[in-house]
């Protein structure tokens, strides 16, 4: 079992196959735990703008009374972005390639979110 941030996000991300970088990030946009695995692509650079994300869709989600956000997936040309919930103050990040495999980055994070907002919220990081 993980102790800490760290050892969970690499976890995580360890069976993905595709992966570019993954983060947990506080809802204020700091990067609390990052790892590359491509390293021409800075995952620390996008975490506010997911955390503005996220804001933005729990907003719309109470606008139409769609109960609390579990994870978000924005598809482009080349890259997959997976951002999840942690509770309310933090989300993970998730960067794939788009030959890489979503499903089971999206069993992942239902496998581990649980763990990792229980440490965030211990304050195990």
């Amino acid at each position: 079992m993980a102790t800490n941030v760290k050892e969970l996000l690499r976890s995580l991300v360890g069976g993905i196959e595709g992966v570019v970088g993954a983060a947990v990030v506080g809802m204020d946009g700091a990067a609390i735990e990052a790892m590359r695995v491509d390293q021409n692509f800075s995952i620390e650079e996008i975490a506010q703008e997911g955390a503005v994300a996220s804001k933005v869709m729990e907003y719309m989600c109470q606008k139409v009374d769609g109960g609390p956000i579990d994870h978000i997936m924005l598809v482009a040309e080349r890259y997959i972005i997976l951002l999840a919930m942690a509770g309310q103050d933090y989300y993970v990040g998730i960067v794939i390639n788009p030959r890489g495999n979503v499903g089971k980055a999206r069993l992942q994070l239902r496998r581990f979110m649980p763990e990792i907002a229980s440490v965030l919220n211990a304050g195990v990081i």
